[in-house]
């Protein structure tokens, strides 16, 4: 009998030693010299990358997002999107096992055309550098957090009010927005220094924020 329930444990230790960590849903940011950065970055259980999504918005022009995702760790596709008014351009990539491109097309208003070697290699190389950047943040412990403005508080996309220690010029910011009217989204950045105001703008960041589960 004590052979056994010895067995038993056993095979209960080793199952428990052996079962994967649940994935996790990192997200950052950084302000570059002409625009802010956003990153999600979706990292399985054994630590590999399964899903990255860059939103780059310059101080002048249009915001890009960029979506990645990941087979066994390598990059198996790359979406580009420029939200432009018609929607347009966007690129997809995508790769094989080995790196190389299987599918690639830039869509127009009123075409679609090939991407260029030069075109794959700059995907290619903004993907190896956007990744290891989510990876010195997250190492940082930079965390990114959205939300919004309701009758003065700061909700966060996940439902949580907050109050964000923001700096007396970022908070007469947000203030002279909130008087401007209109539906304000913030994002900011939470680090071992401090908090960092990236954005406030009239959109919902909420609506599109990435989510764990369906990310």
């Amino acid at each position: 009998m004590i052979k056994r329930l010895i067995v038993i444990s056993s095979l209960i230790l080793a199952g428990c030693s052996t079962s994967s960590k649940d994935p996790t849903l990192n997200a950052s940011g950084y302000i570059a010299n002409d625009g802010m950065m956003r990153v999600w970055t979706k990292i399985s259980g054994e630590g590999q990358p399964m899903r990255l999504m860059s939103v780059y918005t310059p101080y002048t022009g249009s915001t890009v997002s960029t979506y990645y995702e990941y087979a066994a760790g390598k990059v198996s596709l790359i979406r580009r999107e420029v939200q432009t008014p018609d929607g347009y351009p966007k690129e997809l990539l995508r790769l094989d096992s080995e790196g190389n491109a299987s599918f690639m097309q830039r869509q127009l208003a009123d075409r679609n055309e090939q991407l260029s070697a030069d075109d794959i290699l700059r995907l290619k190389y903004e993907e190896q550098r956007i990744l290891t950047t989510s990876e010195s943040l997250d190492a940082g412990k930079i965390v990114l957090h959205q939300g919004y403005i309701n009758n003065g508080e700061i909700i966060t996309c996940a439902g949580e009010t907050v109050n964000p220690v923001f700096s007396y010029d970022q908070q007469s910011w947000i203030e002279k927005r909130v008087r401007n009217g209109g539906f304000i989204s913030l994002a900011w950045l939470d680090a071992p220094r401090g908090m960092q105001l990236l954005l406030v703008a009239n959109e919902n960041f909420c609506s599109w924020e990435p989510k764990l589960a369906t990310f």
